[in-house]
């Protein structure tokens, strides 16, 4: 890779960049010597009209003198159109129009092949990154990382180098060889000081350029210094107050700070010292060519015109500019050579590692239906774990079922990734049916041999998207549907793949508390709206209405908080979130006109003061100060304080401060709920006094907000809030335990009977991920525990279906009943197929469902625990699909299968 930025450039994109220079040269210069002409005798026959006795001027004429020992006469090259005089002012003046114009449409042009070219350039650089990274192994993991965040540094760096690197240069050649053309067209004496003029111009302009450079790092420094120094005086505080040692550190800064001045100023003195010769040349420069061309020799020559004169600055004042933006180019070139050449070393270092498996892959082969694999005094090192295995000699028959035992850093889950391609050893070789796995190119290898790691890692996009991950055909971020080739089997393997892994139940889970989108279409609309009625049937048929409290515009909801009451709908945006409630002016006003800024003032106080008390003794982080504490841990400061100096709900301070604190308590009124916090704060008379400041709400909101709440109607679908609420049209009550569970049952058993089962599920496989929410390991709809995320990896290796899976997932912060039970269902679903799983150690194979391998990890090696049983059988020809799977994953596919079609409609 080229370190230099331009000349990366050039490489990437040469035939739109050498199209860019000859448009710009071929037909730019032409306009620009027309333009001088046309200038040139505008100003002639401005002359000439103050001088009546002058012949007529020949329009666009163009004569090149030519020396006394040559004959005298000039070398006529156009003879130019004789015009009178008030034609040749409309003919200059139109020419320039025109030249103007025609430069700006030319520009347009070239701008357009530079930014083509510019693309071209950054997707050549993407491409070669991502073929380093892609190519990276494990042991490459940093490089690859760091590769990343310079590829966009080097971006940011050459932003404008990439499209016009190579044609300002052009640019600046071509300019000042119009300008030489010009003047020697004008007077040949008058070519050496054009050319020293130039040369003196672009020497001042590049001092001032490298003195601007020097001042600037000095700046940088400087604030940088003041920064470091404040700093430190923030971390000195207590001593200060401790010791009194104000005048000390005033002191201490204040050499700090002239220190740094002194320095800055050397390089304010040198750049006013440089900008001097800048602007004498900017004096000197007509000058000289004024003088240039009023001189006579000893042998007499032509004199120079006025409008000769006007073009031959007009040639050097466009020349200067583009030899000044050339300078400033080259200066943004240098700030970006760091950049590209880390990338050129980070891609050769990842290129080089790369070089011996790709050798391997140029003599691939096809791998086998089945066959042995087989390790040859292996050893290996997984940099990211830090486990080691050293001496490997094993042969593990495949199709089979083997299980790796060990706990965690035993080493189990290095044979693993040995065993699926993904680690390479750093001794020996490891073999399936002979192939060695290294020369297997990795798409082939991932396509026969899945593997589902220890890192689970979740893509942005929705949770069928993240299924899918790897399919070409969803790539540019779309979902499979009806229109999709194969949507049959790809249904069936989605149908089987959350059975087994148990997402079922996080995917209806998902599609329940997800909220309806926007534009839902009428069909569905209508069947959620009718739903609400059968389930409220069911549920009193069950004994079970109570359960359910549901939205009433005339009662206050126990199960919804203050704020949710007064809204009495979904907040759409960001104007009613809950964060902002308290704050709108809106809500205020409402509050004010019904009385209860006083009361929701006091009971603010109530709840701060309880929980403040409730949580003493309790760190921030800790988990119950998060799930029922009404204000977040970096609030709880200002909330002891203002409990400490405001113990009554009277003598409020005055002005902003008075104001921010009864909005703060308003705000934690407004997240109160009675059922789930307890204060014993809402009676039946508040009660009623917030389903009046309710009414009031809907009834004076304005045009303006009216978009902003979607008000819960028991005719229409709130597309605002999530499916469950919908059906529901209420909350659930929690005082009776188990009572979630319950309604939920019922209201799958509706959903099923009315066909709905399969929306929901809809839903939940089109509801979004977020990688920071997953990572961070927190539930939720948008968070999964890290027992979702191995489900979700292990679950994209099963719709695969895989010659042979391997799982080296991280088991052992479960309980063994559980990895064992579903381990089961794993087995049975891949019966007559090859599966490698890791267990830890107090997970035991069940003696009447043996492995065809046991494996122990153990002192940085792996030894057999024997052979449990014999290979498992393939399913019988003639049963059904679902058989093959057991009784257990028979049953967890069958309503999923049944009443769900996940990517069909």
């Amino acid at each position: 890779m080229d370190r230099d930025p331009i000349a990366f450039a050039w490489r990437a994109a040469k035939r739109r960049h050498a199209t860019a220079v000859a448009v710009a040269l071929g037909l730019g210069g032409p306009l620009v010597g027309l333009g001088l002409l046309a200038l040139r005798d505008l100003v002639d026959e401005l002359l000439a009209l103050a001088e009546p006795g002058r012949g007529p001027i020949h329009f666009l004429h163009l004569v090149v003198p030519l020396p006394e020992r040559w004959g005298g006469h000039g070398l006529v090259l156009v003879r130019g159109w004789p015009l009178p005089e008030s034609a040749l002012t409309l003919w200059a003046l139109g020419c320039l129009i025109g030249v103007a114009l025609s430069l700006a449409l030319l520009g347009w042009g070239v701008a357009r092949l530079c930014v083509t070219a510019q693309g071209q350039a950054v997707r050549h650089l993407r491409e070669l990154a991502e073929d380093a990274i892609l190519r990276s192994g494990p042991a490459a993991r940093d490089d690859a990382r760091a590769l990343a965040g310079q590829v966009g540094a080097a971006i940011r760096a050459a932003d404008g180098l990439l499209a016009v690197g190579i044609l300002v240069p052009a640019l600046a050649v071509g300019a000042v060889l119009v300008a030489l053309a010009v003047a020697a067209a004008v007077a040949p004496r008058l070519v050496a000081v054009a050319g020293i003029s130039l040369v003196a111009a672009a020497l001042a302009r590049q001092l001032l350029i490298a003195r601007t450079e020097r001042r600037d790092d000095q700046r940088r420094l400087e604030g940088a210094a003041l920064e470091r120094g404040l700093t430190d005086l923030v971390r000195r505080l207590p001593a200060v107050r401790a010791h009194g040692t104000a005048a000390f550190e005033h002191a201490r800064l204040g050499h700090v700070a002239e220190r740094a001045r002194r320095a800055l100023t050397a390089t304010e003195d040198e750049l006013s010292r440089a900008r001097a010769p800048a602007l004498a040349i900017t004096v000197l420069v007509p000058t000289i060519v004024l003088a240039a061309a009023l001189w006579q020799g000893p042998t007499p020559t032509a004199p120079v015109s006025a409008g000769g004169l006007s073009a031959v600055l007009g040639a050097l004042a466009v020349a200067s500019s583009a030899v000044a933006a050339f300078l400033r180019q080259n200066r943004r070139r240098r700030a970006a050579l760091p950049a590209f050449r880390e990338i050129a070393r980070a891609t050769a270092s990842l290129e080089a590692r790369a070089r011996a498996p790709r050798r391997l892959r140029s003599q691939s082969e096809s791998l086998p239906d089945g066959g042995p694999i087989v390790l040859a005094n292996v050893a290996a090192y997984d940099p990211a774990s830090g486990e080691r295995l050293i001496g490997l000699d094993l042969t593990v028959p495949m199709p089979g079922h083997v299980a790796i035992l060990g706990d965690r850093g035993s080493g189990g889950r290095v044979l693993a990734a040995l065993i699926a391609g993904q680690l390479e050893p750093t001794a020996g070789a490891v073999t399936y049916a002979g192939i060695d796995l290294r020369s297997v190119e990795p798409a082939e290898r991932a396509r026969r041999i899945a593997y589902a790691g220890a890192e689970p890692v979740l893509m942005a996009g929705t949770l069928l998207q993240n299924l899918l991950y790897g399919d070409p055909a969803f790539a540019d971020g779309s979902s499979p549907d009806a229109s999709t080739p194969h949507a049959g089997e790809l249904e069936e393997r989605l149908v089987e793949a959350l059975a087994v892994t148990g997402l079922d139940r996080l995917v209806y889970g998902r599609g329940l508390a997800s909220v309806l989108p926007r534009r839902l279409d009428a069909g569905t609309a209508t069947a959620i709206v009718e739903t609400r009625d059968a389930l409220r049937a069911a549920l009193t048929a069950d004994h079970a209405a109570h359960l359910i409290e549901p939205f009433d515009p005339a009662r206050y909801n126990r199960q919804a908080t203050v704020g949710e009451n007064i809204l009495f709908g979904a907040p759409v945006g960001s104007a009613f979130s809950e964060a902002r409630l308290a704050g709108h002016p809106f809500t205020r006003a409402v509050l004010e006109a019904e009385g209860l800024t006083r009361p929701m003032t006091e009971m603010g106080l109530a709840i701060a003061r309880a929980t403040v008390e409730i949580f003493s003794d309790l760190p921030d982080d800790h988990p119950l100060f998060d799930a029922f504490s009404l204000f977040p841990a970096r609030e709880r400061g200002f909330f002891e304080d203002l409990v400490a100096r405001q113990p009554e709900a009277s003598g409020w301070r005055r002005g902003p401060a008075g104001q921010r604190d009864r909005a703060r308590l308003i705000g934690l009124c407004l997240r109160y709920s009675e059922t789930r916090h307890r204060f014993g704060l809402i009676d039946e008379a508040m009660e009623a006094r917030l389903v009046a400041a309710r009414r009031t709400f809907a009834a004076l909101l304005p045009a303006s907000l009216q978009g902003s709440v979607e008000f819960y109607d028991p005719g229409r679908v709130t597309a605002a809030a999530s499916l469950e609420e919908n059906l529901l049209f209420g909350r659930i009550a929690g005082a009776e335990a188990g009572a979630g569970a319950r309604v939920r049952s019922l209201m799958q058993a509706v959903l099923r009977e009315r066909g709905l089962e399969r929306t929901v599920y809809r839903f939940g496989l089109a509801s979004q991920v977020d990688p920071r929410a997953a990572d961070s390991g927190l539930g939720g709809r948008d968070g999964f525990t890290p027992s979702e995320r191995m489900a979700i990896d292990l679950a994209r290796c099963l719709v695969r279906r895989p010659d042979i899976l391997v799982i080296g997932l991280a088991l052992d912060d479960r309980g063994a009943p559980e990895i064992m039970a579903g381990i089961a269902r794993l087995r049975a679903a891949r019966a007559g197929r090859g599966l490698v799983v890791c267990l830890p150690d107090e997970c035991r194979p069940d003696p009447d469902a043996p492995f065809d391998l046991v494996l122990r990890a153990e002192r940085n090696t792996v030894v057999p625990a024997g052979h449990t049983g014999p290979a498992a059988s393939p399913p019988e020809v003639g049963l059904p699909a679902t058989a093959a799977l057991g009784q257990d994953a028979a049953q967890s596919i069958g309503p999923v299968r049944e009443h769900t079609r996940l990517t069909t409609d």
